[in-house]
């Protein structure tokens, strides 16, 4: 059995040196809204998103809140809308049900849950991107359409939205 290493032991344990190529932080330490981030605090942040490791070692949780307490005000007010926003479960049980042809699905079905919770991670990285398409062009400020159209058509190019099994019949 193939062995995982732990994300915050790797995020720790890493050097903090310099940004990612498609890190939201500008030249010289500096976030979106001008003020000062830690590279390395953002780099952990992203290492913890993508990790394929889902056991839960209990002498981590200090560590993680050792990440969490270094975020600014405005950082920490995003990280927590975040893990309160949820997709409302009657849309997905449409959504499901359209998909699926079952009629009549419990609103405890863990499907609804399953499919709630991609949502959710496809909303994230879309906002994500979005986000770095305002730091490419030297924005600031809210997110706007344009710049949601954008991130949608760059993830689409990347391969991470699905594409139609079915061809339209009608435009």
């Amino acid at each position: 059995m193939k062995r995982y290493k732990n994300p915050f032991e790797t995020a720790i344990g890493e050097e903090q040196d310099e940004s990612p190529p498609d890190s939201p932080v500008c030249d010289g330490g500096r976030g979106i809204d001008g003020s000062d981030v830690d590279v390395g605090l953002l780099r952990q942040v992203k290492k913890l998103k993508t990790s394929e490791n889902m056991e839960v070692d209990l002498a981590l949780i200090p560590t993680m809140h050792s990440i969490i307490s270094q975020f600014t005000e405005e950082q920490m007010s995003r990280y927590e809308c975040f893990r309160r926003s949820t997709l409302h479960k009657t849309n997905m049980k449409k959504l499901l049900e359209s998909i699926t042809g079952i009629k009549n699905m419990n609103n405890d079905d863990p499907r609804l849950s399953v499919v709630s919770g991609i949502a959710k991670m496809f909303v994230g990285e879309l906002v994500e991107t979005a986000r770095l398409v305002m730091v490419k062009r030297n924005e600031t400020g809210h997110i706007r359409p344009c710049h949601i159209r954008e991130s949608y058509r760059r993830l689409k190019l990347q391969g991470k939205v699905p594409q139609r099994t079915v061809p339209r019949l009608f435009r």
